[in-house]
């Protein structure tokens, strides 16, 4: 039982926790508060786990409780697409997740989870961009009636709403009936 807590921890907590904060960091560009940062979403990762595991309402309270962490630590810094920049990041480690069911007749569970540990920081190859992504995204996102845009705020937010509701919908349903029946 202490060892399945302990390989639990390294190989699941710490890694993910690892990743939701360098996302942040990156993306954000954040200098100052990184480790409270960290220690925060692990907390909040914890207190999920605990509350309802894996499941539709966990990736929800997850989401809200890192939004209110970085509202807590970074305050004016932090607008509501930052709530899109936390679900990108929780989908992205989904669909790597997802790995285990496709590969699990072929590969051992151990080296899946391997490959699922190096595909999770595989993204941060591009670290540099995701702060220029970000502040592009930002820029577009807010209106500003006065400079012409390839695209239109509200087109930008409607947009944004129907993927990372698209890909909650593919997430928990569809991937879902697909792996109950194989």
């Amino acid at each position: 039982m202490l060892i399945q807590l302990l390989m639990s921890i390294i190989l699941g907590l710490l890694p993910e926790v690892l990743y939701f904060t360098l996302f942040l960091i990156y993306t954000k560009n954040i200098k100052e508060k990184r480790l409270r940062l960290g220690i925060l979403i692990a907390v909040a990762y914890v207190l999920c786990m605990f509350i309802q595991r894996y499941q539709l309402f966990y990736y929800l309270l997850f989401i809200a409780l890192v939004y209110l962490i970085l509202k807590l630590l970074y305050r004016d810094k932090i607008q509501i697409i930052d709530v899109f920049v936390i679900s990108s990041s929780t989908i992205l480690l989904t669909i790597f997740s997802y790995l285990y069911f496709i590969f699990k007749d072929y590969f051992n569970y151990y080296v899946l989870l391997a490959m699922n540990r190096i595909l999770l920081f595989l993204p941060f190859i591009f670290k540099d961009k995701f702060n220029m992504v970000y502040k592009k995204y930002c820029k577009l996102w807010n209106r500003n009636d006065n400079m012409k845009r390839p695209i239109k705020s509200i087109t930008l937010r409607n947009i944004s709403l129907i993927i990372i509701n698209l890909l909650i919908f593919i997430i928990n349903v569809v991937i879902t009936k697909i792996l109950t029946t194989i």
